[in-house]
């Protein structure tokens, strides 16, 4: 285990000698964030404490966590607490509103497993070599003893995600292992794999549809993209169906890189960056973002065919 793990008993007591607690995930949040959040949020409670949530709006997939009653829906600027807790954020500039909070707040806490991470916190728990921030919450709540079902599901949901089903190359042997004991919790992971997975709504199908009509191939790398014009108006569709676009382009036969760009309504453009090999963390830091080095995401702010020509211009050589 990464000896980054010796913050956990600095981190419980921190926990200890705190009583209002805001965990935070990253804007636009993915099934990691939110279920490492919440699980941490419900774990947190079990303590006597009064945690909260901040996450955006996120996909009815993960209706099944428990803990929504602990995601907060007020306004930011009313938030007292004694310690602010940042979950699966590479960079404070990635938590989005929830960053002012956290700048009000003195003690804050970094848990993550992005190799971009910047260590922006007093405190930091963050593991590179974890395949999820749901496995590193898992090391944290484990030794807690705070486990139970709801938090064990909401925790293997998050490794499923952020593992694409355990077949990422950050899955390793402690992330089975875990995986293991969290289904003698009591898991369904059946139900679970086929609900991440496999079950799509017929919005996300016709925005892939429209992502695979818009392929480009250039020898081994692919690059497609949807507009707002087509998740909105010719897909009825919104921002929760775009899930699992890129690594759909990834599993084309011969592709080794793939980017997946889609424009935002405020007129930005999202990058999603995958590789089976290539280091896509760098190509996405030269574009002011950051993650992992086969999985990676920017926004970039110009237009859709700017964006096109300066990625494909990026990744030629790689």
């Amino acid at each position: 285990m990464n000896n980054i793990y010796d913050n956990i008993e600095k981190f419980i007591n921190v926990l200890e000698h705190s009583e209002k607690i805001v965990i935070a995930g990253h804007t636009s949040p993915d099934g990691d964030a939110i279920c490492a959040s919440i699980s941490l949020a419900m774990a947190i409670k079990k303590m006597n404490k009064k945690p909260i949530v901040l996450l955006e709006s996120y996909p009815d997939t993960y209706e099944y966590i428990a803990g929504k009653d602990l995601v907060y829906t007020d306004d930011y600027n009313k938030i007292e607490a004694d310690l602010f807790i940042s979950v699966d954020c590479g960079d404070k500039t990635r938590l989005g509103e929830a960053e002012k909070v956290l700048s009000k707040i003195d003690n804050t806490v970094n848990i993550d497993h992005h190799i971009s991470n910047n260590n922006f916190a007093k405190l930091n728990i963050v593991n590179d070599k974890a395949s999820s921030t749901s496995e590193v919450i898992f090391e944290i709540l484990n030794m807690m003893g705070f486990i139970d079902k709801e938090i064990a599901t909401a925790l293997y949901t998050g490794i499923v995600f952020d593992t694409s089903g355990f077949k990422h190359s950050s899955t390793g042997k402690r992330t089975h292992q875990i995986a293991g004991e969290l289904i003698d919790m009591g898991v369904d992971s059946s139900y679970i794999h086929t609900r991440l997975l496999y079950t799509h709504s017929l919005e996300n199908s016709k925005v892939l549809a429209c992502a695979i009509q818009n392929i480009e191939i250039y020898g081994n790398k692919a690059i497609t993209f949807v507009t707002k014009e087509e998740i909105f108006e010719k897909c009825n569709a919104n921002y929760d169906a775009l899930d699992g676009i890129v690594g759909y382009i990834l599993d084309i036969k011969d592709v080794e890189v793939a980017v997946f760009l889609y424009e935002k309504v405020d007129g930005l453009i999202k990058a999603s960056f995958r590789a089976l090999k290539a280091n896509v963390n760098e190509i996405a830091k030269s574009f002011g973002g950051g993650g992992h080095i086969l999985a990676s995401g920017a926004t970039l702010n110009m237009s859709m065919e700017e964006a096109k020509s300066k990625i494909l211009e990026a990744i030629k050589d790689i």
